[in-house]
């Protein structure tokens, strides 16, 4: 049965739920570290320094490996993934947007965000909404890391929607398969992608690439 609705109201979801993660479970809890602080490369292969989540070190190992010049972030939340990327890869060019204004702040409050240039090219956009996609350019790897899983089946379909439309390479997505059929998602928005299997750190990674 596909999903009817979020699993969140946004609005108000920085001050109920996310920030709280943010420090009281995924750093308090679970002892991740959310910014990279160092980090070798082995045989081609990034070697973390520090304990980050797998689904992070997926993200960064993709950006990695395909040596992509240009990256954006739908659903950037406090940012630190973009961050972390821009740590690793200084030379690429980083954009990224989320629903509330309040996740991007975090990223002030907590991981001096604002020492980063691509801080000011962030942006406010709701991507269950097709409305400014265009004026938004083309970005050659284009990613999201647990937010489809939280919208209703219908806006999770649009959310992919705009991603292929902001997409110029390769779709990058991390997320509960079992929240959705992501085989009946790719099959309807992506049918002019092809998918590439070569996932490194966990097994619920999704890469597509443009035929």
């Amino acid at each position: 049965m596909k999903k009817l609705n979020d699993d969140f109201g946004w609005d108000d979801y920085t001050e109920k739920y996310y920030e709280r993660e943010m420090i009281d479970i995924l750093q308090k809890r679970d002892k991740h570290n959310m910014i990279v602080s160092g980090f070798t490369v082995n045989d081609g292969e990034l070697v973390f320094n520090d304990n980050l989540h797998g689904n992070w070190k997926e993200i960064y190992h993709q950006v990695h490996r395909l040596g992509v010049k240009a990256v954006f972030e739908c659903g950037c939340g406090c940012a630190h993934h973009l961050i972390n990327i821009k740590k690793i890869t200084p030379n690429v060019i980083i954009n990224g947007c989320d629903y509330a204004q309040t996740q991007i702040d975090l990223g002030y409050k907590y991981y001096e965000l604002e020492k980063y240039d691509f801080a000011k090219r962030l942006t406010v956009k709701d991507m269950t909404n097709s409305v400014g996609i265009a004026d938004m350019g083309k970005h050659e790897f284009v990613f999201t890391q647990a937010v489809t899983m939280h919208l209703a089946y219908d806006k999770a379909k649009k959310f992919l929607i705009n991603m292929r439309d902001l997409s110029s390479k390769y779709v990058f997505l991390i997320e509960n398969v079992m929240a959705h059929d992501y085989n009946d998602l790719i099959n309807e928005v992506f049918s002019e992608f092809e998918r590439v299997r070569n996932s490194r750190y966990v097994s619920s990674g999704i890469l597509l690439k443009r035929k």
